[in-house]
């Protein structure tokens, strides 16, 4: 799945794997990279998720409710040692359906909380520059466009 993604101030892309098990329930990986803000192009941001969905009705289609855990990493593109790295977690309520009968798509919305684990002292002076070191929740929004087979 691609997924067009929302954060707080800022917007990026994910890409992710999805896998139903059983009825009602599935468990995905996504690769996430949050695009910075003008000026701040030298702070990179990829996050690292871990997702279970528990469906209403049966995977893939309808309601469904998420759980994520984060790993984020944030960086200077010319000194990579100059970093921070936090964890987190969040929740979310979506809605799928499915266009044609290999093609779906899905919105939802949500919260996410990240905790800085490790950080430079040089970088994210100012926190809402970085995507995964903001402090507080950070509202999250996707559009997502997947393949099912």
């Amino acid at each position: 799945m691609l997924d067009a993604l929302f954060l707080s101030d800022f917007a990026g892309v994910e890409l992710g794997y999805r896998r139903g098990l059983g009825r009602h329930l599935s468990v995905g990986a996504l690769l996430e990279y949050a695009y910075p803000n003008p000026g701040y192009g030298h702070l990179v941001g990829f996050g690292h998720t871990l997702e279970v969905i528990g469906w209403l009705k049966r995977p893939w289609t309808g309601v469904y409710f998420a759980a994520h855990l984060t790993l984020g990493h944030q960086f200077v593109v010319s000194l990579p040692r100059l970093r921070s790295v936090a964890l987190g977690g969040g929740a979310s309520i979506g809605w799928s359906w499915d266009l044609t009968s290999h093609i779906n798509v899905a919105f939802s919305g949500g919260l996410r909380r990240m905790g800085v684990v490790a950080r430079t002292p040089q970088i994210c002076t100012l926190p809402e520059q970085c995507v995964f070191t903001s402090p507080g929740f950070q509202p999250r929004f996707t559009l997502s466009f997947g393949y099912r087979f």
